[in-house]
């Protein structure tokens, strides 16, 4: 029979889905198993098999207990703590949407026993967070990937929403025609970091573009696009707060001793700290500074305070001076707990 021929290729799917370390199966188990897919199987035959599976690197095992023989799979590609990881990062995420959420964290099940999948399923229902709807993102970024690795032009059109929650498009309906580089994956969102020649190098959420064509022609090189030197995507993605552009400057901020692991977790351990003795001390950033930017550091209240440039500290102040007169405090607390 057909079927039979498929005995070895059958066997392996029932190790894998069947067993782990504390769900073996007896070879007469197996034989069981086989017979319920139309295989028959011998007791001599089932030893060739497994040792023919060890010998294509599954990891057969067999174990003596309880007086009975048990045979499973140990070593697999991924173990049940990746497998977790992997489900908790692939639910909690806002670009992947519920649907696409579901059917991956299945796939991701199969890659262990059934017995072990079920405490991944746990993870399905842990979050009501909010997730985009975009269904064709997968399309998107399937676009992005090859236009970057064929180092061409993409052209979208770009949508935002409005209260009553419509599609607005941006750029008056017209396409964007930008040079891509790099997807980053940040703020909870996707972005796609790009060359667009009216705003430079900037940034584009993926799950906003529609109608993504790969051009024929050659994208602007990251090289020129950083006029001549380097683009550090990296570096690029760490200033950008909330991936929101604005002139990229180096800024001076004092900060209270209390805060340099929250500023070391946002810039990275190469930032530098100065101390200043008083309980507080200085961090030379480089960041693009926005509103975003700006709300990020009222978090923090009097225990920061930017120094330099002056210019930006006076922006900041008015920013500041602007949230506390709608509050009803027309002029904001001068004293800072950082000096």
């Amino acid at each position: 029979m057909p079927i039979q021929k498929q005995k070895l290729l059958i066997l392996q799917q029932i190790l894998l889905a069947e067993t782990d370390e504390d769900h073996g199966l007896t070879l007469e188990q197996l034989a069981q198993e086989l017979a319920r897919r139309g295989v028959t199987a011998e007791r001599k035959s089932l030893y060739s098999d497994l040792e023919t599976l060890r010998d294509c690197g599954v990891d057969v095992v067999r174990v003596r207990r309880e007086g009975r023989t048990l045979y499973f799979v140990g070593e697999r590609d991924f173990q049940l703590p990746e497998l977790k990881l992997l489900v908790d990062a692939v639910q909690s995420s806002k670009f992947i949407t519920r649907n696409k959420s579901e059917q991956l964290i299945h796939k991701l099940e199969r890659l262990t026993s059934r017995h072990l999948a079920k405490q991944l399923q746990r993870s399905v229902y842990v979050c009501g967070r909010v997730k985009t709807t975009n269904e064709r993102i997968y399309l998107n970024v399937d676009a992005i990937h090859t236009a970057i690795a064929k180092k061409k032009k993409i052209a979208f059109r770009y949508f935002k929403y409005d209260l009553a929650r419509r599609k607005v498009p941006q750029n008056r309906g017209e396409e964007y025609v930008v040079s891509p580089y790099a997807l980053s994956w940040g703020e909870d969102n996707y972005y796609l970091i790009c060359h667009y020649p009216k705003y430079g190098v900037t940034n584009f959420r993926v799950d906003r573009m529609s109608q993504i064509r790969v051009l024929g022609e050659e994208a602007l090189s990251s090289r020129e696009a950083a006029g001549g030197g380097e683009l550090d995507l990296s570096l690029y993605s760490l200033r950008t707060f909330g991936m929101y552009n604005g002139p990229l400057r180096e800024l001076e901020v004092q900060f209270s001793d209390n805060l340099a692991e929250v500023v070391l977790d946002r810039f990275g351990e190469d930032v530098f700290l100065e101390d200043r003795g008083d309980g507080s001390f200085t961090a030379t950033l480089r960041v693009k500074v926005s509103p975003i930017f700006f709300g990020w550091l009222m978090n923090f209240g009097v225990q920061a305070k930017i120094l330099a440039p002056g210019d930006v500290a006076e922006e900041y102040g008015r920013a500041a001076a602007a949230v506390a007169e709608l509050y009803g405090h027309p002029h904001p607390p001068r004293r800072s707990a950082v000096g």
